[in-house]
């Protein structure tokens, strides 16, 4: 082989290695962007009462930040947890109920975008993980890998998820999406791929063309 072809094939080299996929490491999460859900305009807040139907059920939390509860009538819960919530149902319910118990579940729409089947806005509570609200949306497109699951920000930060992560310790807000992308091999290299190929099939052109020169 010629000192040509072989510095051809040097060249192949390191533009297949500059083609290489790249890893991007996803950091811890900080302390401060966990936090518990409080209501919020645009909430559905799920009553349950035991044995007592009339006063269970599902309440639209208005722009005002009110709600309209069976047997209460409207009510300010903006900015209430769960268990705060809770408290004020059984206080207000006190003359109809004595030592029931009073579960209020806050339910929160969350876009779900990206590599999805059926991308869409999905109701979600504090108990739901990453992998059962990406089921909802029909799954991933592309191999079995797990995704690469990133909570987006109505501020315009994003945070790396993992896939069995709990959606309760965020307060998620208006504004915010899931963005899953498909972590398979292919798609994650595509670009590269297909990059490496042009130069190879650029790299054995000249090849071929310097064999022949040199015969």
């Amino acid at each position: 082989m010629s000192l040509n072809v072989r510095r051809l094939v040097a060249v192949l080299g390191l533009a297949l290695v500059a083609c290489a996929p790249r890893g991007r490491p996803a950091g811890p999460l900080p302390p401060e962007v966990l936090e518990p859900w409080t209501t919020q305009p645009g909430d559905m807040v799920r009553i349950s009462v035991w044995r007592e139907p009339e006063l269970s059920g599902e309440v639209f939390v208005q722009s005002d930040g009110t709600a309209i509860f069976p047997a209460l009538g409207r009510m300010q819960v903006a900015g209430l947890t769960a268990d705060s919530l809770n408290s004020l149902l059984v206080s207000r319910f006190r003359d109809r109920i004595v030592n029931t118990p009073v579960d209020a579940t806050l339910i929160r729409p969350l876009p779900v975008i990206g590599s999805v089947r059926s991308p869409g806005v999905y109701p979600v509570d504090p108990t739901a993980s990453a992998i059962q609200v990406i089921a909802r949306a029909g799954g991933t497109i592309g191999g079995e890998r797990q995704p690469r699951v990133q909570l987006l920000r109505h501020d315009g930060t994003r945070l790396d998820l993992t896939v069995e992560q709990s959606l309760g310790g965020f307060n998620l807000r208006n504004g915010d999406a899931l963005f899953v992308e498909d972590n398979s091999w292919w798609l994650r290299n595509q670009r590269q791929i297909t990059v490496a190929a042009a130069v190879s099939t650029f790299v054995a052109s000249v090849v071929s063309v310097v064999i022949l020169l040199t015969k």
